[in-house]
């Protein structure tokens, strides 16, 4: 019995169909190749850009630093802008310089210089627990965070009432011990218990502890100490109104005596910097340094580096 086969027409649709398989494969392919370089490309954009944001920010560092590298006699804030100054002499007057958006290259930066002598110290939990109130943390609240700050920096595995040590941080998800020392840096609060990001950070209305807290000087400044902190040290409406009526101090406009005599001065030696770097609808940079101007030995103010760190979730790619 004779076998049938297949028609030339059949043949050739066979071998279109073949051809159209192969070609719609070989499309997928290219289209994935071209995605793939594409998001290559954006990676390799968005990386230089990260990294001239990075360079911006350590501009505007370096240029705050310029800024403080003065002896001056007084640090004070400008009553029209708000922003630091450093007095050199009773009869200066000084125009604080230009600190936002300057243009530089494709990009920008700007830098925000504020005293952490207007900031009280975490290991004072007296004023902490002011600062707390002032703040609006509920009792309960305060009486977890005090005693776990302690406990933190206590040398000892004995915990307060309502404090916390290793054995309540290594039962967390991602467990830790105390550190029982004193904190290196006040983004440790984070890490103690009863301190929530919204207690830290604050919000867009209302700052945070980060804003009102160091760990780098015991020193206040009567100049720049903010009304929120000079509440939480027990000045009353009425003194802190006076207070703020004689600004700025300075050794021919000294302190009035009957105020509360809480170790208050006019002069400064350790600073914040804030920095932040910009490649316009690119990459954005931020860092924060902690700088002290002690002069050494008598001499000129000579900024060293205490504190460094990039913020949160912008560090800078390595290059």
């Amino acid at each position: 019995m004779a076998t049938s086969r297949p028609s030339g027409r059949d043949e050739r649709g066979l071998a279109l169909v073949i051809v159209l398989l192969v070609l719609s494969l070989l499309l997928a392919v290219v289209s994935e190749f071209a995605a793939a370089m594409r998001q290559e490309g954006a990676t390799t954009l968005n990386f230089r850009a990260n990294v001239a944001a990075a360079h911006l920010a350590e501009a505007g560092y370096h240029r705050a630093l310029v800024e403080l590298a003065v002896n001056p006699i007084a640090v004070y804030l400008d009553d029209q802008t708000g922003l630091l100054v450093l007095r050199r002499s009773t009869a200066e007057v000084v125009k604080p310089p230009t600190r936002e958006n300057i243009a530089l290259g494709p990009g920008r930066f700007s830098y925000r210089i504020t005293d952490e002598g207007a900031r009280i110290n975490v290991a004072n939990v007296e004023r902490l627990e002011g600062l707390l109130r002032e703040l609006g943390v509920e009792k309960e609240n305060r009486d977890i965070i005090l005693d776990s700050v302690q406990d933190w920096r206590s040398p000892d595995e004995n915990h307060r009432l309502n404090g916390a040590k290793s054995d309540y941080y290594q039962s967390l998800p991602v467990p830790y011990k105390s550190k029982n020392a004193p904190l290196d840096s006040v983004e440790e609060l984070l890490q103690i218990r009863g301190v929530t990001p919204r207690i830290f950070y604050g919000t867009p209305e209302t700052p945070g502890l980060v804003e009102y807290l160091t760990v780098s000087t015991t020193r206040m400044n009567a100049n720049t100490v903010s009304d929120v902190v000079l509440r939480a040290l027990n000045f009353q409406p009425a003194q802190v109104d006076r207070l703020k009526a004689g600004r700025p101090y300075h050794p021919g406009n000294p302190i009035p005596t009957d105020l509360p005599r809480i170790g208050l001065g006019f002069q400064s030696s350790v600073f914040r910097i804030e920095a932040t770097g910009e490649i316009p609808g690119q990459g954005r940079r931020t860092l924060r340094a902690i700088v002290s101007t002690q002069p050494a030995g008598g001499g000129p103010p000579r900024p060293t580096l205490l504190a460094w760190q990039w913020g949160q979730d912008e560090a800078p790619p390595r290059e």
